[in-house]
């Protein structure tokens, strides 16, 4: 995978995923896995550098999962997997509504047989109808998670031929980096499980947060539907509100995202070029499989001396990103997939008071941003534009009237673009990268 940035990124938060020294360092990273990473960057151990991440999965379709425990999910934005076991009577119209809405569909197997009491050949055909019979009724979905049922993983290389994680109940906050991907420990909730009150699941996330880990939670009943180590559901919406409350602290995200995101952040390598003293070009790549791996790494660099600030483009699309102040040293922060597209970062200097922003002029549009070769301007009727260098040099102005094409004799760089229609004055930055 490879992604291109041209700017800077932020710094980091509680325990750094990568610190960079001040030239091009190979950092041994967790799992094995090397990559080499430039001098300011840093890579969020969680998305967002939150301080854990917590996932909440549900095995065996029990009536009231969808009916009462993931509306209390909902209302909160959190994101569950809801590992099904297929010849159950699974819900598909409840389970298609629920992956519309960002939860995961995973495998629980065909059967529920414990892979360990069946042939080679029999876990395939569980692990490969499961898989297939949830695509075929859950469209979009990628089904790469599995839960063992009974807790009791099978043929190992089996697995793997359609997953790339499974689930155990160890009972264990799972480490940033999982020594083994198929056999990622769970706390069992419930009357049979250790975490039954509200109280016990928050001293797991804090557990998490403390450890820079991982809390997954396993839960079959809510309250009376017959599922086994029943939990009711005033518990686990007590206990979503204390994490809603510390929401700055955790990660919420289904089980097949935080193992994506583990193996994209130990996977990740950046490097950095500089195009001019205002813009930076930057180039994030893997190894992984572009359709699989797709979520969004969390980066942070310093801000470079004399920058007031930044502005980042994905896709030559302006994307949130924040600057913060840590330990005295300003970072700018932002997400990107690592999958090839264009990222540009440029300094934001102060705009000249009294002056509005582009988008307040009406009709205006002004693309690509950032451009190569020229910018192409559009506005109704007649309008004057300028273009300066951010230290107010003016570089060319002119007038048009409904189109212009602007920038082509400037070299790469970050400039001010001014454009003047009827009585509206706006300005803003645009980049060009070659």
């Amino acid at each position: 995978m490879k992604l291109i940035f041209s700017a800077f990124t932020g710094k980091a938060i509680r325990r750094p995923a990568f610190i960079l020294g001040l030239a091009a360092v190979s950092c041994l990273l967790p799992g094995n896995a090397t990559a080499q990473i430039a001098p300011g960057y840093e890579v969020a151990t969680w998305q967002g550098f939150k301080a854990a991440a917590v996932s909440y999965t549900f095995d065996d379709n029990t009536s009231k999962q969808l009916t009462v425990a993931v509306p209390l999910f909902d209302q909160y934005q959190f994101k569950t997997t809801l590992f099904t076991v297929t010849n159950w009577g699974p819900n598909w119209a409840a389970l298609r509504a629920a992956a519309q809405n960002g939860h995961e569909i995973a495998s629980h197997t065909v059967s529920h047989s414990s892979l360990n009491t069946l042939n080679v050949s029999n876990q395939d055909t569980e692990l490969r109808q499961s898989q297939a019979t949830i695509k075929s009724n859950i469209a979009g979905a990628q089904v790469l998670t599995v839960a063992y049922p009974n807790c009791n993983i099978g043929d190992v290389p089996t697995i793997q031929k359609y997953y790339i994680a499974g689930r155990v109940c160890s009972g264990q906050i799972v480490p940033r980096t999982p020594s083994n991907f198929y056999q990622i420990s769970s706390l069992i909730a419930g009357s049979q499980g250790a975490v039954k009150t509200a109280a016990d699941f928050n001293a797991q996330v804090n557990s998490a947060k403390n450890s820079n880990g991982w809390a997954v939670f396993l839960m079959h009943g809510i309250d009376n539907d017959g599922g086994y180590s029943p939990l009711a559901s005033a518990v686990l919406a007590d206990h979503l509100a204390y994490v809603n409350t510390h929401r700055a602290d955790y990660w919420v995200a289904t089980f097949a995202n935080v193992v994506k995101y583990i193996k994209q952040r130990n996977a990740v390598a950046i490097s950095e070029s500089t195009i001019t003293a205002d813009s930076l070009q930057v180039t994030l790549q893997d190894n992984l499989d572009d359709q699989v791996y797709n979520m969004p790494v969390t980066v942070r660099r310093q801000l470079p001396n004399g920058w007031q600030g930044a502005s980042v483009y994905v896709n030559r699309q302006l994307v949130a990103s924040a600057v913060s102040t840590v330990n005295n040293t300003q970072y700018i922060t932002f997400e990107a997939v690592p999958t090839g597209g264009e990222v540009h970062i440029a300094n934001k200097k102060a705009v000249v008071a009294g002056v509005r922003s582009l988008k307040d002029i009406p009709g205006l549009s002004f693309s690509p941003n950032p451009f190569s070769g020229s910018l192409h301007l559009t506005a109704p009727g007649a309008f004057q534009y300028s273009l300066f260098s951010l230290s107010g040099q003016l570089l060319e102005n002119g007038e048009a009237t409904d189109s212009a094409t602007v920038g082509a004799k400037l070299a790469a760089g970050t400039y001010l673009l001014k454009v003047q229609h009827k009585k509206t004055t706006g300005i803003g930055r645009v980049v060009k990268v070659d």
